[in-house]
């Protein structure tokens, strides 16, 4: 089967680069037909994944590069795999792709599973788009809109992102819908459909990607001083069980505030008001056979 490699090198902080040079004898031997394109700028790789003819896409990048993919493929009859590069790569965390070499091995021995994605509208902007991973209003969205206008600060660019942010937190209500119209006081919206986010934080712990349904955490606002002492419970997924959020699952969600900044995958894309709808068993990823 012929594979395409999409390679950001500028993920993580030009980290993708350099794991990609180190990596490519390997990949090469296992792939000596392969093609390899790499993106020159944002959007680049949905570009290239809509135009390609390939049997296999291959995402080597973090997060928001296999979002890019994703939303290139959508409605095409490609398998989409994964090779982890750079710092983040959240999404590699839930299918538990511990290194290069299973990489290499689940896109030889081309096992796939059929996993959900979800879409989101944005009525006011007059566009969609799918995401993998996580999605996140609020708090979530400041850090990574934070963070991805100081990147050359690679990771020290989200911790002060963290304190930036709550220095000047504010709680917002959000009037929301997804068993019936409800309204809440929040500083945080995570929509989640893999678990991980920020570099290994387990936002959803018991998010599956192959159950057709969104998770829904939205949190309960605490002041800057709680919610910065708060934050381990947040990394750690204790959040849930500590009932510092309220909890749900659901096809679809809604949410009808305006203004609020909305980041997927590690990318801000707009603001509120969305409307996201699971897609169940939308795309065929490859998977580690084990």
């Amino acid at each position: 089967m012929s594979v395409l490699f999409i390679v950001n090198r500028t993920a993580g902080n030009g980290r993708a680069g350099n794991e990609w040079d180190e990596f490519y004898p390997k990949i090469r031997t296992a792939f000596p037909e392969m093609r390899v394109a790499f993106t020159e700028y944002q959007g680049h790789a949905t570009a290239i994944a809509r135009d390609s003819e390939e049997d296999i896409v291959v995402s080597c990048g973090g997060d928001g590069t296999l979002n890019e993919i994703v939303n290139g493929i959508a409605g095409k009859n490609v398998k989409l795999g994964i090779i982890p590069l750079g710092t983040g790569s959240d999404f590699s965390r839930t299918l538990k792709i511990k290194d290069i070499d299973m990489a290499i091995a689940s896109i030889l021995q081309g096992k796939t599973i059929k996993v959900d994605v979800a879409k989101v509208d944005f009525p006011k902007e007059g566009k969609s788009r799918i995401f993998m991973n996580v999605l996140e209003i609020g708090f979530g969205a400041e850090v990574m809109s934070f963070v991805n206008r100081h990147k050359s600060l690679g990771r020290l660019s989200f911790l002060l992102g963290v304190f930036s942010v709550i220095g000047k937190l504010e709680r917002f209500t959000v009037e929301y819908s997804y068993d019936g119209r409800d309204r809440a006081d929040t500083i945080e919206v995570i929509v989640a459909n893999g678990r991980y986010f920020g570099g290994g934080m387990l936002a959803s712990p018991q998010s599956m990607i192959q159950d057709g349904l969104l998770d829904i955490h939205i949190l309960k606002p605490f002041s800057r001083i709680k919610t910065l002492l708060n934050l381990n419970k947040l990394i750690s997924g204790e959040y849930i069980s500590l009932g510092l959020s309220i909890e749900g699952k659901s096809q679809k969600f809604q949410v009808f505030e305006e203004g609020n900044l909305v980041e997927m995958d590690g990318e801000v894309v707009g603001r509120t008001p969305i409307s996201i709808e699971i897609l169940a068993g939308y795309i065929d990823l490859i998977v580690p056979s084990q």
